[in-house]
């Protein structure tokens, strides 16, 4: 025989299943109101983003990027991109202090290169956006903004050069820290060539990103992203200062160099087709 109480509980079940069924009737209404009335469908169709990134973090080098991606969006929140471009790079006023001041000490005979000095230039990968996040803000009445968030990963491969901060072929003034052929030793503007040891090569490179897409026209639209590109470092370790003051070869290879974190803010346009 059902008590007061159990009829109090009933009654509460009953209830609760009727809002979560209303509240799941309205959510599914609402999705399909925002998939209906998205701006542009962009599955099949050809997109095109040039962008441009600085980097986030600048400690011995610094980058700034330009990149053109082209895509084929697969569905509405999927699409294959390749990205080719190349990265302006120099090093820090950090690093060049560094390379400066290693110059005049005796202490340092024997010492390891220093970590994470590739700068890259030339690079291209290919990746799939996977763009889960859809939404429509209401920044302007008239025009209203509509957005994607979307996750990017992929790889492909770059070059890459390192100037090294400790091995000078050629010191000009030990007590300046001066290895290049500067006119005036307290100007190192002054320098047309200077002879820090250098090295280049072609690697694998990694990048994955994360970022939103905005559009306030058809076809036209923004782009923000955070993106890392990740490759293999390498440098020599147990160098000997009179080796490559003497124009040879030294020191053996790191054997756990690590990995090399390239983070950048990255700001673009894309065309839909």
């Amino acid at each position: 025989m059902l008590t007061v109480r159990s009829l109090r509980v009933l009654a509460s079940m009953i209830l609760a299943l009727t809002a979560l069924s209303a509240a799941g009737q309205q959510e599914q209404t609402l999705e399909g109101v925002v998939v209906r009335n998205r701006l542009y469908q962009p599955a099949g169709n050809l997109e095109l983003s040039p962008s441009v990134g600085v980097s986030m973090l600048t400690y011995l080098t610094a980058h700034y990027t330009l990149n053109l991606g082209v895509a084929y969006n697969l569905f509405d929140t999927f699409a294959v991109e390749g990205r080719a471009g190349y990265a302006f790079s120099r090093q820090t006023g950090l690093a060049r202090s560094i390379s400066e001041s290693f110059l005049n000490r005796d202490d340092k005979r024997i010492t390891d290169e220093l970590e994470d000095l590739w700068r890259m230039n030339l690079h291209g990968v290919v990746g799939l956006r996977w763009a889960p996040v859809y939404g429509k803000l209401s920044l302007m009445a008239e025009v209203p903004t509509h957005f994607q968030a979307y996750l990017w990963a992929g790889g492909g491969v770059g070059s890459f050069q390192r100037q090294s901060l400790i091995q000078c072929t050629n010191v000009v003034n030990r007590g300046l820290g001066v290895c290049d052929d500067r006119s005036d030793p307290l100007d190192r503007s002054t320098a047309t060539e200077n002879f820090w040891v250098k090295e280049s090569r072609v690697a694998p490179v990694l990048s994955a990103a994360v970022g939103f897409r905005f559009f306030a026209f058809e076809r036209h639209g923004v782009k923000f992203e955070l993106r890392d590109w990740v490759f293999r470092d390498a440098f020599r370790v147990a160098l000997s200062r009179d080796d490559w003051e003497a124009g040879r070869d030294t020191g053996t290879p790191a054997p756990s160099p690590g990995l090399t974190h390239l983070v950048q803010f990255d700001i673009g346009y894309t065309f839909l087709f």
